[in-house]
C-alpha cells in the first residue's frame, strides 16, 4: 500500500486509493447468489464518511479489527446510487504510529480558545456565591477544564466531534441568556449553572481514540448519573451549601432530557428546568439540521437522504451557507492566565 494516502474528502470516482480511516461500523452479510459472506463498512475520518464493501476475503479481514479501530485500506472509488463507495481490495489494522485522533475524528469549526474564554466568563458572571464556588470547584479540578474543552458532545448525531461538548454548552448558555432576559422572573444563575454542568458526565462517558466510543463506565452508567455524582461530590466539599439550592440544581441536571423515554429520571418540574430542557434540545436539533444541510450542499443535493430519526427528508436547497460542521484540525484550547484551575434525550447517542 505505497501510493499517497487519501482522505474521504479527496476521494474521486474511478481512482484507486490508499487511506487510513476509522471503522465506524462493520457487518458481515451473506451473498444472495453464492456461498460466502461480504464485508459492509462505514469508514470515516476528520473530513467525512463513506460506505465500503469488501467482496473477497471478507471473513478473514473482519477478524483482524473491531468496530472503532483504525484500518488502512487499498480500494477503488466507485459510484453506487449516486454516492461514492469504496470497493476494498486489501485491508489491515492500522498501526498506532500511523494514526492520530485529529486526523480521524472531526473537530469543531469554532475557535475552542474563544469558547473556553466564554465558558470562564460565564462562570465569572455568576453572582450567587454558592453556585459560583461550586463551578470554580468543579472546573478547577486539575485537568478537568482541558478535558471538557476537548470532549465530544455525543458519539453520533449532534456535536459528535472534538470540542463538541464545549460548543454545545456555549450554545445552550447563549439560548438561556436570551430566556433570562425575556423572562426575568427566572433564576438566571441557576440556569447558567445547569447549562454549564448538564453534560459534564460526558467527559467520562465518551473517549476519543480512532473514533468516538463509549467507555465501559459510560455505557454502564450514562452521563446523567455521572454528572450527578460529580456535582454532588463537589457540593459535599463546600461547607454550608444550601440543601434547597442543591436540590434545585440536581433537578435541572436529572430532568434535562425532558422525557423518561429519553433518559430523564424525573420530568422538568420548575420553569428553569423546562427552559434548560428546551434550550438543550433546540441547540442539538439546529446543529444536526445544519450539518445535514452542509453535507447535502457539499454533495450537490437539494434534499438529504431519508432521516430515520425524524422520519423525513431535510431540504438542502441551493443556497450556499457557511458549513456548520467540523473542520479537520481544531485549535488547542489555551489556558486562561486570569482564571487558573481553582455540552437532550433523543440526541444523546
Amino acid at each position: 500500500m505505497s501510493m499517497p494516502s487519501k482522505t474521504v474528502a479527496e476521494l474521486v470516482i474511478g481512482e484507486r486509493i490508499v487511506g487510513t480511516f476509522a471503522a465506524r461500523s462493520k457487518s458481515l452479510a451473506s451473498f444472495k447468489s453464492k456461498p460466502g459472506q461480504y464485508l459492509s463498512l462505514t469508514l470515516g475520518d476528520a473530513t467525512g464518511e463513506v460506505t465500503a464493501r469488501m467482496w473477497d476475503g471478507a471473513e478473514e479481514a473482519a477478524a483482524c479489527f473491531s468496530e472503532g479501530d483504525p484500518v488502512t485500506v487499498r480500494a477503488v472509488v466507485e459510484e453506487y446510487r449516486g454516492q461514492k463507495q469504496l470497493v476494498i481490495e486489501r485491508l489491515k489494522l492500522a498501526e498506532q504510529a500511523e494514526t492520530d485522533a485529529a486526523d480521524l475524528i472531526p473537530c469543531s469549526s469554532r475557535d475552542l480558545g474563544s469558547l473556553r474564554a466564554q465558558l470562564l466568563a460565564t462562570i465569572e458572571s455568576i453572582r450567587d456565591p454558592h453556585l459560583s464556588t461550586l463551578l470554580r470547584e468543579i472546573f478547577g479540578e486539575p485537568g478537568r477544564l482541558d478535558s471538557y474543552c476537548r470532549a465530544p458532545g455525543a458519539k453520533s448525531l449532534h456535536h459528535s466531534h472534538i470540542g463538541g461538548l464545549l460548543e454545545h454548552t456555549i450554545g445552550v448558555v447563549e439560548i438561556l441568556e436570551t430566556v433570562a432576559r425575556v423572562h426575568p422572573q427566572l433564576d438566571r444563575d441557576l440556569m447558567m449553572a445547569g447549562a454549564l454542568l448538564h453534560d459534564l458526565g460526558k467527559i467520562s462517558e465518551l473517549e476519543c481514540s480512532a473514533s468516538i466510543e463509549y467507555t465501559d463506565t459510560g455505557r454502564l452508567v450514562g452521563h446523567t448519573v455521572l454528572t450527578d455524582r460529580m456535582v454532588n461530590r463537589a457540593v459535599e466539599r463546600i461547607e454550608g451549601f444550601p440543601e434547597e439550592l442543591s436540590n434545585r440544581l440536581t433537578h435541572l441536571l436529572l430532568s434535562h432530557h425532558g422525557q423518561r423515554e429519553f433518559g430523564a429520571p424525573v420530568l422538568p418540574m420548575t420553569a428553569e428546568a423546562c427552559a434548560l430542557h428546551y434550550a438543550d434540545n433546540l441547540d442539538a436539533h439546529v446543529q444536526y439540521f445544519s450539518q445535514v444541510v452542509a453535507d447535502g450542499q457539499a454533495s450537490g443535493s437539494r434534499w438529504s437522504d431519508y432521516q430515520r430519526l425524524f422520519e423525513r427528508y431535510i431540504y438542502v436547497g441551493s443556497t450556499v451557507v457557511a458549513p456548520a460542521g467540523p473542520e479537520r484540525v481544531a485549535p488547542e484550547p489555551q489556558p486562561d492566565e486570569e482564571h487558573p484551575p481553582a455540552m437532550g434525550g433523543l440526541f444523546d447517542q
